[in-house]
C-alpha cells in the first residue's frame, strides 16, 4: 500500500466527515485539498472514492464494535444515520484499488451488504506471531532468561504452545504461570487432553474460563476470598485507591474477621499469576487492567456466596465511587490545567466503574452524586449525546422515588440534574424541551425542605439565570433581560458575587443582540472585573472574546483583534482546543474587515478543523459561511458559492430558519455580482422573507438594497410584486425604495 489510513473506534467514533477529512488531507495537495473541502458531503465522498479506486492504498476501520454499542456503556457509537453514509462511501471502494479492512469483535450486521462473504474470522495467532508473544509474556513474568530459555526447550512447552493455539487471553494468563510452576505442572492443572480453545465461540469462552479458574485456584485461600471484592470492577483499578475501598468495607458486618490487610499482598498474587495487568505499557503497577475474563469469573464465583457478602460488595462499591467522584469533578473543575487534564484522564479509564456505582445508587433511591461527575466529564469532552442520555436516565429513575426522599437530599439533587437536563436539551439547540425542564426543576424545587432558604434561592436564580438564555435563544430578548434581571437581584441580596459575572455577561448577550453596544460593553466589563478579582482566569476568556465582538460592531477592529488574541491566549494556556475555534472564527471576521483576506482564510480553516475534529456539525455552518464571503472577495466565485451551500445546508438540516437569511442573502449577492441577475433574486427574496418574518428591520434592509440593485440593472416589474410579497409591502412602497431617492431608500 502506498499509504494506510487508520481509524480506530476505541478511540473516537470518527463520522464519514472526519474519515474523509482525515484522508483527504493526506491524499489531495493544499490546492487541491482547499477545493475539495469546499464541496458539500456527497461530493466529498464521491470524489475521494474515486482517488481511493484508482491507488493502491488500505483504509483501516479497527474495534468497529464500538459502533453499536449500547448507549452509555460504550461511548463511540454512531447514529443510524453516520452508520449508513460510512456504508455508502465503503460501498462505493468495492472493486477499486485500496484495501479495506475492518475489525470487530463482533458480526457488523450494518455493513453485511459492503463485505458480503469476504469475512476472515480470527483464530490464534500465527507461528511466529504467538512466539514473539510468549517471548514477551515470560519476560514479564518470569525475567530470568537462562530459564526461559530452559523452559523453551521442553516438549511440555511445546505441547502448553500448542494447546494454547496462540489466543492472546489465554496466553497471557496461562504462561504466566510459568514463574512458578513447571510446563508439566501447569498442563497438569489445565487437565490438558479435553481442552480445545478455537471449538466455537461457546467452547472458548469456557476453555479461557478455566485458564482463569486454574489461575485462580493456586492463590493462597485469603487471597481469593478478597479478590471476590474486585467483581463489580469493569476493566480499570487504580491500585493507590483499593486501601480506601477497604475502607468502605471493613466498616460492614458482613465483613467482620476479613483480612483486608492482605489485600496488597492478594492484588501482587494475582497480577503475578496473570488476572491483572499494568493498564499501560512500562507502568509502575499502580493503574491495572483485569483480563476480560476475570471480572465474569469472579461474579460466577459471588454468586455463591452468602447473600450479606454480595450485598456488601455492592454497597461498599456504590460508597467507594461516591467518594471518587466527588474527587473527579473537583480536579476537573479545577483552575489548574495539570489537575483539570488528571481529572479527565481517570474519568475515561473509570467511565464504566463510575457508571455501574450511579446504576447501584438510583436502584436504591440513594443519592446521585455520581451523575454530577459523569455529566461534568461529558460536558468537557464536548459529547452533548452522552450527557443527554446520562440526564434521561436520571429523569426516568426519580419516578421510583418516594415523596419522602424527594422532599429531602435526593429531591435536591434531582433538581441539579433536571437543571442539566434543560443545558443538554438547549445545547441542542430544543430550546421548548429545555424551558420544560427549567420550569420542572424549580417546580421541584418548592417542594424540598433539606436545603437552607438562601441554597434555594440561588438555585432559583441559576435556574431563572438559564430561563434567560432560553428566551434570548429564541429571540424573546425583553423576556431574557426580565429572567436576567430576576437572577441578578437574588445573586446580589444574597451577596453571591463570583456568580452574578455570568449574569452580567449574559446581560451584555443581550444588549448586544439588541444594538446597545456601550450598554453590552458596560456589562461585560462588569463581568470581566469580577472574574479578575476572584482570579478566575480561564472565565476572562470568554468575557474577552465578547468585548471583541463589540468592538467589533463598533469598527474598532484593532481592539477588537487584541481582545480575541486575550481569549485566544488564555484557551490555548488552558488547553481549550474546542472553545478556541470560535476565536479563530471572530479574528478571521476581523482580518477580512481589514481585507486581510488570506490570513482571513487561515483563520476561519483553523477554526473549521477544530468544529470538524469535534464533529460540531451546526457551527460549521456559519464558518463555511464566512470562508464563502472571503472566496468572493478574492473572485474565487465557484468555491464562494460551494462553501455558501454547505453553509445552507447544514442550517437546513438543523431548522436554523433565521441563518438560512445570511447565507441565502450571500448566494444572492454572489450571483448578483456576476451579473446572473436571475439566479440572484430567489435567494434574496428568500432573505428578505425571513428577516421579515423574523422582525429584523435592519437585515432585511440590506437585503432591499441588495434586490434595488438588480431591480436598476434589469427594470424588471414582476420584481416589485416578488419583494413585496416577500416583505409585507406594497409594490407602490418597494418602488419608492427602489427609487434613486437618497432619503426614500434609507426609509425604514
Amino acid at each position: 500500500a502506498e499509504n494506510i489510513f487508520y481509524f480506530g473506534y476505541d478511540e473516537k467514533a470518527y463520522t464519514l466527515q472526519q474519515i474523509l477529512h482525515g484522508i483527504g488531507k493526506q491524499v489531495f495537495k493544499k490546492f487541491e485539498f482547499a477545493k475539495f473541502q469546499a464541496m458539500g458531503l456527497g461530493a466529498q465522498r464521491g470524489k475521494l472514492a474515486d482517488a481511493l479506486r484508482a491507488q493502491a492504498f488500505a483504509l483501516v476501520l479497527d474495534n468497529l464494535e464500538s459502533v453499536t454499542g449500547e448507549a452509555l456503556a460504550i461511548q463511540n457509537t454512531l447514529t443510524a444515520e453516520e452508520q449508513g453514509e460510512i456504508r455508502e462511501f465503503l460501498g462505493l471502494l468495492v472493486g477499486g484499488r485500496t484495501k479495506v479492512v475492518l475489525g470487530s469483535r463482533s458480526g457488523e450486521n450494518w455493513l453485511a451488504d459492503v463485505f458480503k462473504e469476504n469475512v476472515y474470522r480470527l483464530r490464534g495467532l500465527d507461528g511466529e506471531s504467538r512466539t514473539v508473544l510468549a517471548e514477551k509474556i515470560l519476560e514479564r513474568a518470569v525475567g530470568d532468561t537462562d530459564k526461559i530459555a530452559a523452559l523453551r526447550e521442553t516438549q511440555d512447552f511445546e505441547r502448553l504452545m500448542g494447546l494454547l493455539d496462540g489466543y492472546p487471553l489465554a496466553m497471557e494468563v496461562v504462561l504466566a504461570n510459568l514463574a512458578r510452576q513447571s510446563a508439566e505442572e501447569v498442563l497438569a492443572g489445565l487437565d490438558a487432553a479435553d481442552v480445545r480453545l478455537d471449538s466455537g465461540e461457546q467452547d472458548k469462552t469456557k476453555s479461557v474460563l478455566k485458564c482463569v479458574e486454574y489461575s485462580h485456584s493456586n492463590l493462597s485461600g485469603e487471597a481469593q476470598r478478597l479478590l471476590l471484592c474486585l467483581a463489580p470492577f469493569k476493566g480499570f483499578i487504580d491500585r493507590a485507591d483499593l486501601p480506601n475501598y477497604a475502607k468502605q468495607l471493613q466498616g460492614l458486618a458482613a465483613f467482620e474477621g476479613w483480612e483486608f490487610e492482605e489485600f496488597e499482598g492478594a492484588i501482587d498474587e494475582a497480577v503475578r499469576w496473570g488476572l491483572l495487568s499494568p493498564y499501560f505499557e512500562g507502568d509502575d503497577g499502580r493503574l491495572l487492567k483485569l483480563q476480560p475474563v476475570f471480572p465474569y469469573f469472579l461474579r460466577a464465583k459471588l454468586a455463591e456466596v452468602d447473600e450479606g457478602i454480595r450485598e456488601g460488595v455492592e454497597i461498599g462499591f456504590k460508597e467507594h465511587y461516591r467518594g471518587l467522584a466527588g474527587q473527579y469533578k473537583q480536579m476537573m473543575q479545577s483552575k489548574e490545567p495539570e489537575q483539570r487534564k488528571l481529572g479527565l484522564f481517570f474519568c475515561q479509564l473509570e467511565y464504566e466503574n463510575l457508571f455501574s456505582a450511579l446504576q447501584t445508587c438510583l436502584a436504591r433511591q440513594e443519592s446521585l452524586s455520581i451523575y454530577r461527575c459523569l455529566d461534568e466529564y461529558s460536558e468537557q469532552k464536548s459529547d452533548p449525546g452522552s450527557k443527554l442520555l446520562l440526564a434521561q436516565l436520571i429523569q426516568k429513575a426519580k419516578d421510583g422515588y418516594s415523596e419522602e426522599r424527594l422532599q429531602g437530599e435526593a429531591g435536591w439533587e434531582f433538581t441539579d440534574s433536571f437543571l442539566k437536563l434543560g443545558n443538554a436539551y438547549l445545547k441542542g439547540q430544543q430550546y421548548e424541551q429545555a424551558r420544560s425542564h427549567y420550569q420542572d426543576a424549580l417546580d421541584l424545587l418548592e417542594n424540598v425542605s433539606s436545603v437552607e432558604q438562601a441554597q434555594k434561592k440561588l438555585a432559583i436564580a441559576r435556574l431563572t439565570h438559564q430561563l434567560g438564555i432560553v428566551a434570548q435563544a429564541l429571540r424573546e430578548y425583553e423576556e431574557a433581560r426580565s429572567h436576567y434581571q430576576q437572577a441578578l437581584d437574588i445573586k446580589i441580596e444574597f451577596k453571591d458575587r463570583y456568580s452574578q459575572a455570568s449574569t452580567y455577561h449574559q446581560l451584555g448577550r443581550v444588549a448586544q443582540a439588541l444594538r446597545e453596544y456601550e450598554e453590552a460593553r458596560s456589562h461585560y466589563q462588569q463581568a470581566l472585573d469580577i472574574y479578575i478579582e476572584f482570579k478566575d482566569r480561564y472565565e476572562q476568556a470568554g468575557t474577552y472574546h465578547q468585548l471583541g465582538i463589540v468592538a467589533q460592531a463598533l469598527r474598532e477592529y484593532e481592539e477588537a483583534r487584541s481582545h480575541y488574541q486575550q481569549a485566544l491566549n488564555i484557551f490555548i494556556e488552558y488547553k481549550d482546543r474546542y472553545s478556541q475555534a470560535s476565536t479563530y472564527h471572530q479574528l478571521g471576521i476581523v482580518a477580512q474587515k481589514l481585507r486581510e483576506y488570506e490570513e482571513a482564510r487561515s483563520h476561519y480553516q483553523q477554526a473549521l478543523d477544530i468544529k470538524i475534529e469535534f464533529k460540531d456539525r451546526y457551527s460549521q455552518a456559519s464558518t463555511y459561511h464566512q470562508l464563502g464571503i472571503v472566496a468572493q472577495a478574492l473572485r474565487e466565485y465557484e468555491e464562494a458559492r460551494s462553501h455558501y451551500q454547505e453553509a445552507l445546508d447544514i442550517f437546513i438540516e438543523y431548522k436554523d430558519r433565521y441563518s438560512q437569511a445570511s447565507t441565502f442573502n450571500g448566494l444572492g449577492v454572489l450571483a448578483n455580482r456576476q451579473e446572473r441577475y436571475e439566479e440572484a433574486k430567489e435567494p434574496l427574496l428568500k432573505a428578505l422573507e425571513i428577516y421579515t418574518e423574523f422582525s429584523d428591520e435592519h437585515n432585511a434592509r440590506i437585503v432591499l438594497n441588495n434586490l434595488k440593485d438588480i431591480y436598476q440593472a434589469t427594470q424588471e416589474a414582476s420584481l416589485l410584486s416578488a419583494a413585496a410579497t416577500a416583505c409585507n409591502s406594497s409594490v407602490e412602497e418597494i418602488q419608492t425604495l427602489f427609487s434613486d431617492n437618497e432619503e426614500a431608500s434609507n426609509t425604514p
